[in-house]
């Protein structure tokens, strides 16, 4: 039979080797990814659909239906609104390829339903007029110049990163209240619900700053005496340190916690920090505000009090808005750190939609604002929403049969051809540099598939539009360039561009893929497989200086990158795209999903931090994580198994269980086992007929992999593919492949810093548990058999896969939990000590870090005490070459050998 032409609805490539198969060709058997597949099936099912299609009803001006929208950053008013929905199309989908649920698809056809009536609604309105979007109102302040904020919506965005890392701070600032209104917020930092601080002018009696990673009923807080007044100004202040924070209202203490054990350091990254505005989505502040100050440091009583009597003083060392601007929406920082902010004044609609087929859950004017180079957060991605939208519908046209999908995403390409194909290549260039306001998602991926399911070449011209073109031609000359960029803007074009290359858009596409992702592979990789720290990838090979408390390892970013490897694979099978693949999956990905049971929320991570006595934050709802997150979990099928293109070989890339339906060879393939839990997998072929399989050697494997066919033990045979075996005969029906992958106990150091380590167990990164914020420290060479064994010092707990080193219990990663853990720790070993003698020697390390007794146990197994001693000798005498180790303590470290 002919090989199939399509994978998951989409032509295949002629220029794939290698080929996935359809998410409903592969049921996965119990293991922990059905744990964690289903409790996302249960949140899916639960999920009401009229609040997926709120924002969408409401720009288009229907029904409502008394639903409220998701919320997070999928509010009412946020500037990333129906990214989430697109989110949720796709996990629809992806949840009915994988079970064939009913009820999964009638909710998807429901949804895409309704995006149709919003759609065509929207077309009806083309070319009206609009009300224009509102000005940002400037008056006199406190202290000069001020702000006014009418309560309509409008607020203050600080950029990124504004509190990351900080464990002191202090806040203050000028309001005038026009209107007390209840948790209106002076301002907000945070993630979502889950994760932020805020200080609220009225809680129902009093003004109320608290801290919380764990929602409103976790919060820690201090409130003030006696409501704010209306009609005046009034300084407010907040410090926190040491574990103690301090409200003040016009220089005056009014209210003082002295257990607070939460600082911003605790919050994760906040891209939510904001003047004005709550991320509970309460009524926004009305009134002026004047003098916001932001300090690294706790302020002293008399300087609060400095403050609020003068008017001025020492200003915020972080940031300072002094509101003189005057025009405009932008907010200068007066502090020298050029940490700008904008208004955000609402989009209002300058008009209807430009052309027919937009659909968005708000109006044009975002993508407008875009092409006068508005900077975040004035807008905020409009083709990130945008292509989670396209990409919601695509998946529900070509994984559920939605052939309407299929109608509205193409309108939606048309619209989107119409506003950028009119425009000059450097005003793309410009718009597709702007940090966040720029960020398109995957954009040129989705229109170079619209154009493979359709042939319209418009859409192939639109792809192009989304050329990054000084990073593509970086990365396609090999130039590394990425330090510093925000790593998920950026990771999703290079997966367009590699479905651009396979629609015959150009070698230099293919090229930058591949250079990028080995960019990225494993120069900016943690154990885990998550990469970046504030969102940002940091300089190559800077893993150990890049790890920051609560700030590492965004989960949308390995959710791409392992795309990014799996595609690549189809154009050159390698087992490292595996091996990586395999790494983040079985840690970051698993370990996103908290292992608990919600129809509410998702429970995903935003980041899954690898500092030491890190947290993990769940929850998410409307986020991108959140949104990425749902995905996550309801395609772990996807990459277990490849084909060749003429259906002759078959890849087993990952040991997940599950059963393949390869209808068009007449086979299945069952696997049993419970990776990452177990140590071997057991294959059972149902058919019969020749077939080369190809088994993935893990890297970490090694010389322990074997595989027995009905029993007997196999030769294997290296594939042609870097990291595969082998075993091609004609099977039978019934004939079984036990496959043995013993795990063994090993660490892994940083790239910059090896003494900065991880514990690694098999496929699974092992997590030190400890509240402790200080890096653990942990000795494992003096008590090591010849056999080098780390088992010896890491001795295995009651808990599968669990071991106790000293005190500190290491437990694997992908157990979604909340308690606090290090992911790497400090070796510690300053001398030499052999199999218990301590020679008294100092442990001295080489120009790359590694020390006398790495050297040394790198050499392990040792068959007996005299291959010891020799080894002992030899790097005893490289160190003495070195001038490491003087004659006589090269004597000394020889006879403690002995």
């Amino acid at each position: 039979m002919a090989a199939p032409t399509t994978v998951n609805g989409l032509p295949v490539p002629a220029s794939w080797t290698a080929v996935p198969f359809d998410l409903a060709q592969v049921d996965l058997r119990t293991s922990i990814f059905t744990e964690k597949r289903d409790r996302m099936l249960a949140y899916a099912r639960a999920y009401p659909a009229d609040r997926i299609l709120s924002n969408f009803r409401a720009t288009a001006g229907l029904d409502t239906r008394g639903a409220q929208p998701p919320g997070g950053w999928d509010d009412a008013t946020g500037n990333l609104r129906g990214h989430y929905s697109g989110h949720f199309l796709s996990l629809l989908a992806q949840a009915y390829a994988d079970t064939g649920e009913a009820a999964l698809k009638t909710k998807l056809d429901y949804l895409v339903t309704g995006l149709k009536e919003c759609q065509d609604a929207l077309n009806e309105q083309v070319g009206e007029p609009g009300s224009g979007a509102p000005a940002a109102t400037w008056s006199t302040g406190r202290v000069g110049g001020g702000l006014v904020l009418t309560g309509t919506g409008q607020y203050v965005g600080l950029p990124d990163a504004t509190v990351d890392g900080l464990r002191t701070f202090s806040i203050a600032l000028w309001v005038r209240l026009t209107e007390l209104r209840t948790w209106s917020r002076a301002f907000d930092f945070g993630t979502g619900t889950s994760a932020n601080m805020f200080l609220t002018v009225d809680d129902g009696g009093a003004p109320r700053f608290a801290i919380t990673t764990s929602g409103s009923g976790g919060e820690q807080r201090v409130r003030g005496t006696s409501r704010l007044p209306v009609g005046q100004w009034v300084h407010l202040a907040v410090t926190l340190g040491n574990g103690s924070a301090t409200l003040y209202v016009n220089g005056a203490v009014a209210g003082t916690n002295n257990a607070v054990t939460l600082t911003p350091a605790s919050l994760g990254a906040p891209k939510n920090n904001w003047i004005g505005r709550s991320q509970y989505g309460d009524a926004t502040l009305a009134g002026s505000v004047d003098e916001f100050h932001l300090y690294d440091r706790v302020l002293t009583a008399a300087e609060v009090g400095s403050l609020a009597a003068a008017g001025t003083g020492t200003h915020g060392n972080l940031a300072w808005y002094r509101f003189e601007d005057g025009t405009g929406t932008a907010v200068a920082d007066s502090s020298g750190r050029s940490w700008h902010a904008s208004v955000v004044t609402g989009e209002g609609n300058s008009s209807g939609p430009s052309h027919r087929g937009f659909l968005a859950a708000y109006p044009e004017t975002q993508f407008i604002k875009l092409e006068a180079y508005t900077t975040y957060p004035a807008i905020w991605a409009p083709y990130y929403t945008c292509h989670k939208i396209m990409r919601g519908l695509l998946d529900a046209h070509t994984l559920a049969g939605n052939a309407t999908a299929l109608e509205v995403v193409r309108g939606m390409g048309e619209w989107v051809h119409s506003r950028l194909s009119r425009l000059p290549r450097a005003q793309l260039d410009r718009m597709w540099s702007l940090y966040i306001a720029g960020e398109y998602g995957g954009m040129n991926e989705v229109m170079a598939d619209l154009y493979s399911l359709t042939g319209d070449e418009r859409f192939m011209v639109t792809a192009r539009c989304f050329d990054n073109t000084a990073l593509l031609a970086a990365c396609a000359a090999g130039t590394d360039t990425l330090d510093g960029k925000h790593a998920n803007q950026h990771i999703p074009q290079f997966l367009g561009y590699l479905r651009m290359f396979e629609q015959a858009g150009g070698a230099s596409y293919q090229a930058a893929a591949v250079n990028f992702y080995d960019m990225v592979v494993p120069h900016r990789t943690y154990v885990h497989g998550g990469t970046g720290q504030g969102e940002v990838f940091r300089a190559r090979d800077r893993i150990a200086g890049s790890i920051v408390n609560t700030t590492n390892a965004e989960t949308c970013a390995a959710y791409n990158m392992i795309k990014l490897a799996r595609n690549l694979f189809s154009h050159r099978p390698d087992a490292r795209l595996f091996d990586y693949y395999e790494r983040t999956l079985v840690n970051q990905i698993l370990a996103s999903r908290r292992d608990a049971d919600s129809t509410t929320d998702p429970l995903v991570t935003y980041m899954v931090p690898v500092g030491p006595g890190v947290t993990r934050g769940y929850g998410n709802i409307g986020t991108c994580c959140g949104g990425t997150g749902l995905e996550n979990h309801t395609k772990y099928q996807d990459s277990i198994y490849f084909r060749s293109a003429d259906s002759s070989v078959l890849y087993v890339n990952l040991y997940l269980p599950s059963t393949l339906n390869w209808t068009q060879r007449g086979l299945t393939v069952t696997m049993t086992g419970d990776f990452p839990r177990a140590q071997s997998t057991t294959l059972t072929i149902g058919g019969s007929g020749e077939l080369d399989l190809r088994l993935r050697v893990p890297v970490w494997a090694g010389s322990g992999f074997t595989a027995t066919v009905n029993g007997r033990s196999q030769v294997l045979q290296a594939a042609a593919e870097e990291g595969y075996v082998s075993l091609n005969r004609v099977w039978r029906d019934g004939d079984r492949v036990v496959i043995r992958y013993p795990y063994t106990l090993y660490v892994e150091r940083t790239l910059d810093d090896p003494t900065l380590q991880a514990l690694r167990y098999g496929p699974v990164a092992l997590i030190g548990k400890s509240s402790s914020t200080s890096n653990l420290p942990v000795t494992l060479y003096p008590s090591l058999p010849l056999s080098g064994d780390l088992t010896a010092v890491a001795r295995p707990a009651t808990q599968p896969l669990t071991f106790t080193v000293g005190s500190v219990t290491f437990a694997p990663f992908y157990q979604g939990d909340t308690q606090a853990y290090h992911t790497y720790f400090r070796r510690t070993e300053p001398r030499i000590v052999l199999t218990g003698t301590d020679s008294g020697v100092a442990n001295r390390a080489d120009a790359t870090g590694r020390t006398f007794l790495d050297v040394l146990w790198s050499r392990a197994p040792f068959a007996d005490r005299a291959q010891f001693r020799q080894a002992v000798s030899e790097v005893a005498a490289q160190w003495q070459s070195a001038g490491l180790l003087s004659a006589t303590e090269a004597a000394t470290v020889r006879g403690a050998a002995g």
